[in-house]
């Protein structure tokens, strides 16, 4: 099209590309599309390249089709289970999609490297011939100008649509094989790794200038590294060249090409030498130390993680669960003082003693690793290792790793430092996200039953079951008269996440951790932490701010999902506690529950989730309510009565038909609870728990 056409006008590309996607999407035509998918794919990724954004919307269109097409329907992130295509079938399949791939991922990587000579500050020598060297300072510019300039104006248009096809690969053990010097693909097959197609390059030359791909040569020198990428018929069908561009791409300044680049090299790393590569991975990290970049280091991370997601899942063979012990598991855990050990000081120490800043997006990415793969890792280690002693020995790593992060780093860390306090710290990049994980690690450390047994002589064994353990995790004779077990009370961190208002996130995970355990009658929990430290918390959450809460001096959260969680969590408790009126932290019985009343009958306004929450609340508070009145005050007895009655009366019309699905799942809800308690005080018994 010319150059002043108009965005408006219908282009004959733009046509032509469209009918090209429905044959694609034409199931009739399954078997006799297969031969111009090469090139289809060709005008997909050259037409990113075009200034017109229709050619550029439509090719998007197209090149989502055609990955329908070859790999069938995706799934979500989560649960994809790589059952598709290896890189040998795809590219035995469609061989000239190999060449033109790596064409593309070479431009982009060299792209990607304008991004640091333009970073880089600029060396002047002096006139005089010294050899002195000055290094210039950079114009200060305008930070949306500079992310324009250092970020998406050196981003490759075929970029992101290479590296998905290679995420959506299935890894294999074959490609192991097939090195740069491998020539067991035949000259027979050189000749044919460009298939011809009738009209392929008049519709290329409509979006893009040509690309003719039996001409250009398929040998190049990466000028970032020096590095000769062959891509030759005795290459054609490995994945090596592939492998050394995406690495190129992990350490970019840009955070999405970061990610999009590990997961594009997990499927491309055969399974027999992932623990070696995870392995390997990591010892970087630890052993460049200070001198590591932070985005290198994240996108290292991100490599880290997308190995394990995917050939770590939860049906991987015992080799490959003993090889996450033995290697992967103490190289990950090395990188814990490095990353993670002085989170409240903004700075840490590499194994020199050199200090190094650590961003809060570097930290957030290990500690999901930990999260992942070994905070809980007896979920889904232990059921495939089939060794008893390996998996004793695994049960002791982990136990170890947990109480020495716990009274190591994570209880200072949360309770006397400023994380949780510091001013606008959630609204720095990875903040929020390094706190959370920082509290879902804490939970899974309570959650371990695993006691600390401290010997007189200061050693220190672990209680495991029944059995007591050393530190390397030789049984030893149980001595009580010698020992003193110790449990660790987690109300002082708990209490300082519900307490902060700034990382709402982290305290919706300990409500909600909390509620599980209730929902699973694990009451031991509540028995650790101290009811009466809180439920002046949960009750805080029940008001609102304009209300009088007595003594308490709380102040209610600020988002409706954690007060919902709170509301919730406290009428688990008044269920299966021995919990009344009286021992209810509340100044008066009848006032609290006119205080949530009048916030159900719409004078306020009442968020959707609080209000489903507090009608359940009332359920298990009705029984409170009618043990408060003395006996004998017949005015107190009838006011509660009055109260009651209204109350099943807003029961009533929340029944009706009309009403939104939620508010009727809530009355249901508060039905099972109130009948649940009515039964157990008609039985005589003055606790449900005691059933």
């Amino acid at each position: 099209a010319a150059s002043n056409t108009d965005d408006t006008t219908d282009l004959p590309q733009v046509h032509a590309i469209n009918m090209m996607r429905t044959l694609l999407e034409d199931h009739t035509l399954a078997s006799d599309i297969v031969p111009y998918v090469e090139h289809a794919f060709v005008v997909a990724l050259t037409g990113l390249r075009s200034r017109r954004w229709a050619i550029r919307n439509v090719c998007s269109l197209l090149f989502a089709a055609l990955a329908r097409r070859v790999f069938g329907n995706s799934r979500g992130r989560e649960e994809t289970k790589y059952d598709g295509i290896t890189g040998r079938e795809l590219f035995t399949r469609f061989p000239g999609l190999h060449p033109f791939l790596t064409r593309q991922l070479e431009d982009a990587v060299d792209r990607l490297a304008e991004i640091d000579m333009v970073q880089d500050p600029v060396e002047i020598t002096d006139d005089e011939g010294q050899g002195e060297q000055t290094t210039a300072t950079p114009p200060l510019v305008d930070p949306a100008s500079a992310v324009l300039r250092t970020g998406a104006r050196f981003i490759h248009p075929a970029l992101y649509p290479c590296l998905i096809l290679l995420a959506r690969l299935q890894p294999t053990l074959a490609d192991a094989t097939v090195t740069r010097e491998d020539s067991a693909v035949n000259a027979d097959a050189e000749a044919g790794v460009v298939a011809e197609a009738p009209h392929a390059e008049s519709a290329t030359s409509a979006v893009a200038p040509p690309m003719n791909l039996d001409r250009e040569p398929l040998t190049r020198v990466n000028e970032r590294n020096s590095t000769v990428h062959v891509t030759s018929a005795s290459t054609m069908l490995s994945m090596y060249s592939f492998t050394e561009l995406v690495e190129l791409c992990v350490d970019s300044p840009v955070f999405k090409t970061r990610e999009m680049a590990a997961r594009a090299f997990a499927p491309l790393v055969p399974s027999e030498r992932a623990a070696s590569v995870v392995t390997s991975l990591l010892k970087g990290v630890y052993d460049v130390g200070a001198t590591i970049a932070a985005n290198s280091c994240h996108g290292t991370l991100c490599q880290v993680h997308e190995l394990l997601r995917v050939h770590w899942r939860h049906d991987c063979d015992a080799g490959m669960r003993r090889a996450f012990v033995m290697h992967v598991f103490p190289a990950l855990t090395a990188l814990w003082p490095i990353l993670v050990q002085a989170v409240d000081k903004g700075v840490t120490e590499d194994k020199a003693g050199e200090h190094f800043d650590v961003t809060d997006v570097v930290r957030h990415r290990y500690l999901v690793l930990v999260n992942e793969f070994a905070a809980r890792g007896e979920a889904w280690l232990l059921p495939g290792l089939g060794d008893l002693g390996l998996a004793r020995t695994t049960r002791v790593l982990l136990t170890r790793f947990r109480l020495t992060m716990l009274y190591g780093t994570l209880h200072p860390v949360l309770t006397g430092s400023h994380v949780l306090t510091q001013p606008n710290g959630a609204q720095v990049a990875g903040a929020y996200g390094t706190v959370e994980e920082l509290v879902r690690l804490f939970l899974a450390c309570v959650d371990d039953d695993a006691l600390a047994v401290v010997r007189d002589d200061g050693s220190v064994q672990l209680r495991i079951g029944s059995d007591v353990v050393d530190e390397h995790g030789s049984r030893m004779a149980a001595d009580d008269d010698v020992s003193s077990e110790v449990l660790y009370n987690p109300w002082s961190v708990l209490g300082s996440v519900l307490a902060n208002n700034s990382f709402y996130e982290a305290k919706l995970l300990v409500l909600e951790w909390m509620l599980e355990h209730a929902s699973h009658e694990r009451m031991h929990i509540f028995e650790r932490i101290g009811i009466d430290s809180l439920l002046p918390r949960l009750i805080a959450d029940t008001q609102i701010a304009s209300d009088d809460c007595g003594d308490l001096m709380l102040q209610p959260s600020r988002d409706p999902r954690v007060r919902a969680a709170a509301i919730r969590l406290l009428a688990q408790l008044c269920t299966r506690l021995e919990i009344d009126a009286r021992t209810l932290p509340v100044r008066d019985m009848v006032t609290y529950w006119d205080a949530i009343a009048g916030q159900l009958s719409g004078s306020v306004f009442c968020p959707l989730p609080v209000a489903t929450a507090l009608v359940e609340l009332q359920a298990a508070l009705v029984h409170l309510l009618l043990q408060y009145p003395e006996s004998g005050d017949s005015a107190a007895i009838s006011d509660v009565n009055q109260r009651t009655f209204a109350w099943a009366q807003q029961i009533y019309e929340w029944t009706d038909p009309e009403r939104a699905a939620p508010y009727r799942l809530a009355v249901s809800h508060a039905l099972v609870t109130y009948s649940a308690i009515k039964r157990y005080i008609e039985a005589g018994r003055t606790s449900p728990r005691q059933r």
